[in-house]
């Protein structure tokens, strides 16, 4: 979609960044002679033919039967985590401030807006009018004046991330980036989720792709779609691009038009298969949980002493690795990752004693009424793009201090790193003004007179900040941890590749049969190279940043906690 800027109905906001729709690994296939190439003389015809519809059919559905024993064998070891931290929960320690979902109010409308938006169908571009909700839903209507009559939207999406562009030729750019991207999904904390991603990433890193780069937001059957495209770019690239005839404008325009056709063809087909398998899910699930709790101990134990047996081997190398390629640079990479998020939460913080300072000052001369009324207003400050902007815009400075990463360690991420950085802002910005009216509101209908409920408003402010720098100071804690390890443990992995991972199945018949498929090598061999990261990263933690009321510390956390990953679907203002 492509946004008419002039045309803007909501305030300014940022821009929000979604990557670019990276593609799959599945083997390298050499494409049959002539079967994606262009018709019509060497131009790409609209529709595609149908042996090129055959070919891309044939690609989607062996990209879902070669994924799912990944997403079963992660479905049972994620299951395996979770039943055994319910005999030891070590949850993260309970919040100071009342946390609340991030999410705005549900029939409220966010933004609106014309956009552009390609219609596969006409296979053209169709300006309508759009409205992005409270609960991510994005409507559109035929006209700003068919929604003000209230008729029906002529379609509607649950967005779960966008990609918001300027102009047609950014559009171009990112298509022509289209294979630098992975596919991740939205890291939440379900079963499934957590499930499909570790799939995901297994199933990259036994193709040789290691690392993730920016965060693309979606439902699993993108995200496989976006895996396969991994793999289809280059071919066409090299087979379609060059047989494509006419003036540089109309190759680009009808390059375009190809590769839009060729991904919806591709997504299509691999929902309608991935469907399948997610009817199939809820019954392998109760299935596994039928077979893991009676046996739990047991296999714990077994996962102990393969573990044992593999650190032995692993650990080793491991630690030389992180020593040599990773501890020189854990120190600088902690402070460019907590320099920028510290200087944002500081920004929300400041803010906030802003907003309540003049809500107090209101208060001094109007009545209690106007009080409920300013705080109504000051929970909605978290989806004011206009009045966070200020505070987000610090997070871009990661753009140019982590520019190296991509070069010495692989690292792909920084538009990712960026948003979940301004994610934490907005939460910490929520909760805080969620506590701020919970405690006020106690105080209201006390409230005799103007005169003592000023004081008492001061008194609650400085409790919730208080609670915010507690919560704050963990969070960041956690934050910069999740990003060390999401920069440097594909690059661990992939130097020790040859050395250890190849050695793995010299180990499987330590592996019961019964447990086959739940107690999984790959997944104790990765937890043997984490342990010996997190060593590291916990040795490096501990510098005070210039500003900061109190050293931050990089802690180490056990292998089954949660990352903290972002939690914000929609990012910025059309």
């Amino acid at each position: 979609m492509i946004w008419r800027g002039a045309r803007q109905k909501s305030a300014a906001g940022r821009r929000s960044w979604k990557p670019a729709r990276g593609p799959s690994p599945l083997r390298r296939a050499r494409l049959p002679a002539s079967a994606l190439r262009p018709k019509m003389g060497g131009r790409c015809s609209s529709p595609l033919s149908g042996r090129q519809r055959r070919y891309l059919r044939g690609r989607a559905d062996a990209t879902v039967r070669n994924f799912v024993p990944y997403y079963r064998r992660q479905l049972a070891t994620a299951l395996l985590r979770r039943v055994s931290g319910e005999r030891d929960p070590r949850g993260k320690p309970a919040p100071q401030l009342l946390p609340s979902e991030l999410r705005g109010p549900p029939d409220a409308a966010l933004h609106q807006g014309l956009l552009s938006q390609y219609d596969g169908d006409s296979c053209s571009w169709q300006e309508n009018y759009f409205v992005l909700l409270g609960d991510f839903t994005l409507q559109w209507f035929e006209s700003e004046e068919a929604l003000r009559k209230g008729c029906e939207p002529r379609g509607s999406t649950a967005l779960s991330g966008y990609l918001l562009l300027s102009s047609h030729g950014e559009y171009a750019e990112w298509l022509v980036g289209l294979c630098q991207g992975l596919a991740e999904l939205q890291r939440r904390d379900s079963l499934e989720a957590e499930a499909f991603l570790e799939a995901v990433r297994f199933y990259r890193q036994e193709r040789g792709r290691y690392g993730a780069g920016d965060l693309l937001l979606g439902p699993e059957p993108e995200i496989l779609g976006n895996v396969l495209m991994e793999d289809l770019l280059p071919v066409l690239r090299s087979q379609v691009l060059p047989s494509i005839r006419g003036s540089e404008r109309r190759r680009q325009q009808l390059w375009l038009q190809f590769l839009q056709e060729v991904y919806t063809l591709v997504l299509g087909e691999i929902s309608s298969e991935f469907e399948g398998f997610q009817k199939e899910k809820e019954k392998l699930q109760i299935e596994l949980e039928k077979k893991i709790r009676p046996d739990l101990d047991q296999m714990l134990t077994l996962k102990d002493q393969i573990a044992s047996k593999l650190r032995a081997a692993v650990q080793s190398p491991a630690e030389s690795c992180c020593g040599r390629d990773v501890e020189p640079h854990l120190e600088r990479v902690t402070q460019d990752l907590l320099r920028p998020v510290s200087a944002g939460v500081e920004a929300v913080r400041s803010l906030f004693a802003r907003r309540v300072d003049e809500m107090i000052g209101l208060v001094r001369s109007s009545p209690v009424a106007i009080l409920r009324e300013e705080l109504l207003a000051l929970g909605r400050t978290p989806w004011q793009p206009d009045v966070m902007h200020p505070c987000y815009e610090e997070a871009d400075a990661y753009r140019e201090s982590l520019r190296g990463l991509e070069e010495r360690f692989g690292f792909r991420g920084v538009a990712s790193l960026v948003l979940g950085a301004q994610n934490l802002m907005q939460q910490l910005m929520q909760d805080a003004t969620r506590t701020f009216q919970q405690l006020s509101q106690q105080h209201l209908g006390r409230a005799g007179a103007r005169r003592p409920l000023t004081p008492t408003l001061a008194k609650v402010k400085e409790r919730v900040l208080k609670k915010f720098d507690c919560d704050s100071s963990s969070l960041r804690k956690r934050f910069a941890q999740e990003w060390l390890v999401r920069i440097f443990l594909p690059f661990l992995l992939k130097r020790l590749e040859s050395g250890c991972k190849l050695e793995l199945p010299r180990y499987e018949s330590f592996v019961f049969a019964d447990f086959s498929g739940i107690v999984n090598l790959e997944n104790i061999y990765e937890e043997t190279v984490l342990a010996a990261l997190l060593r590291a990263v916990g040795k490096a933690g501990g510098a005070a940043l210039p500003g900061e009321r109190s050293p931050v510390k990089i802690l180490t956390v056990a292998k089954s906690s949660p990352p903290l990953f972002c939690r914000r679907q929609i990012l910025g203002a059309f």
